[in-house]
């Protein structure tokens, strides 16, 4: 098994779910483009019964890290199919929340290196460096709302 990375907003904690595959390699312009797919989501997290449940693997996978919570919402996904290097990509789920994503080209060992800020309307909450792979999507706990906590999500795909 990989890594495990997992982000929290106060603490930047690393927490990664599973072994993972590398990404592909060039798009159109080796320079200037990513062949690579990125996905995005914004989840609700809570005890109650989930109204738009997320899908059943993102949900296990979500209730291993975040314990406690019984229900996991998909409030909205978003997914970014061409990925321009070194220019600011944006995966935007929701009005609410929203990543930029700043490809910095393929990781050592497979995967792309990344610089990640999350936005929460015109507020930077979180802002990293980060290695994602195929098969190992980042979470990242957000601030709690409701009677449970934001959690985006965001998984490099092949």
């Amino acid at each position: 098994m990989g890594r495990r990375r997992h982000i929290a907003f106060a603490a930047l904690a690393a927490w990664s779910l599973s072994a993972a595959t590398p990404a592909g390699g060039g798009g159109r312009s080796e320079k200037s483009t990513i062949d690579a797919t990125f996905w995005g989501a914004l989840v609700y997290a809570s005890g109650g019964e989930a109204k738009k449940p997320a899908p059943d693997a993102l949900a296990r996978r979500l209730g291993k890290v975040f314990k406690g919570h019984a229900s996991f919402d998909l409030l909205g996904q978003h997914t970014q199919g061409v990925v321009f290097r070194d220019y600011v990509n944006w995966i935007v789920p929701s009005d609410e929340m929203n990543l930029e994503l700043e490809s910095k080209g393929p990781a050592e060992g497979g995967g792309m290196n990344v610089l990640l800020k999350l936005w929460q309307k015109k507020k930077v909450l979180v802002k990293t460096d980060a290695v994602l792979k195929v098969g190992s999507p980042l979470f990242i706990a957000g601030p709690e709302w409701r009677d449970g906590r934001l959690i985006f999500v965001l998984e490099l795909r092949e």
